[in-house]
């Protein structure tokens, strides 16, 4: 496996105020009417999956034990992963750990110092381009400052010209010119995990009556107010923007059921979760978030 020895996070150093409406909360009624479409909500098709995470996934349904090493697990599947037919839920263990040296450059965008000695992002040595945005990238297009977190080894140290002692103090990015501040390193704890698979299903048949006979719930007796947000939300997301009993109690429907998919199942007095729901008749995959009090 090829690894990529400089990991890079970037952090936005500067918080910017998201603007819109607030709702109370959102439910999605997707029609459901067969095995293949419960199926498909409730499991990710490995075709869908980035490379790296099909990796993963194949390796351990061939019994492989594939493994990847970075600071936390890089897959995290939440719902079992749909292999040529078949379901297997794909897991990951911690098998080892190390420390490795760890930087944080800061990049000023819009610098009032713009004396030093400077270079193009292109002419960077190839540990350094992976440490930084790409010029590209809207990461360096906007104003607002930033921060990398990149991991660079000994040979790496070596043959970087920004760390750990920086012969540039100025990146051009285009036309921009970034001011670069290295602080490090410090150490990061790298892990190294397995992942491994178990079987869940045959078919799509076999998953979905699993799941129809643990999940499926009746949504009846509503009144018309609660019926009205239901409507709206058949095929698309409703989202709710003002509080209202009916929309608590129907909040509250959902959460005397038992959800397919819970998103936090240790909130109280909030519902955020994946349901199958029967309504006026029609078998539906419902996705809900709202709180109950």
């Amino acid at each position: 496996m090829e690894r990529r020895s400089a990991l890079l996070a970037v952090l936005v150093l500067l918080l910017v105020g998201l603007s819109g409406c607030s709702y109370e909360g959102s439910l999605s009624m997707d029609p459901a009417p067969n095995a293949t479409a419960i199926a498909e909500h409730a499991s990710i098709d490995v075709t869908d999956l980035d490379d790296e995470s099909s990796r993963l996934a194949v390796g351990a349904v061939e019994g492989t034990g594939p493994t990847v090493e970075d600071d936390h697990p890089p897959f995290t599947p939440d719902r079992p992963i749909a292999v040529d037919g078949r379901y297997y839920n794909v897991t990951w263990s911690e098998i080892d750990s190390r420390q490795v040296p760890e930087f944080v450059l800061t990049l000023e965008k819009n610098p009032t110092n713009t004396t030093g000695d400077r270079i193009a992002y292109h002419d960077l040595p190839a540990v350094d381009k992976r440490a930084l945005p790409d010029p590209d990238s809207g990461l360096i297009a906007d104003d607002n400052d930033i921060g990398t977190q990149a991991v660079y080894n000994d040979s790496e140290q070596a043959a970087s010209v920004l760390v750990s002692d920086p012969s540039y103090e100025l990146v051009e990015f285009g036309d921009r010119t970034v001011r670069i501040t290295v602080n490090g390193p410090s150490p990061k704890t790298i892990y190294t995990y397995r992942y491994d698979a178990s079987p869940v299903a045959d078919s799509s048949e076999e998953l979905a009556a699993r799941i129809e006979s643990t999940y499926l719930f009746t949504l009846s007796n509503l009144t018309s107010a609660e019926k009205e947000t239901v409507d709206k939300a058949i095929g698309e997301t409703h989202y709710v923007e003002d509080e209202s009993d009916a929309w608590t109690r129907l909040v509250g429907r959902f959460d005397a059921a038992e959800p397919v998919y819970d998103a936090d199942p240790d909130g109280e007095d909030y519902v955020d979760g994946e349901y199958l729901v029967r309504y006026d008749g029609t078998v539906y995959w419902a996705d809900i978030s709202g709180y109950t009090d």
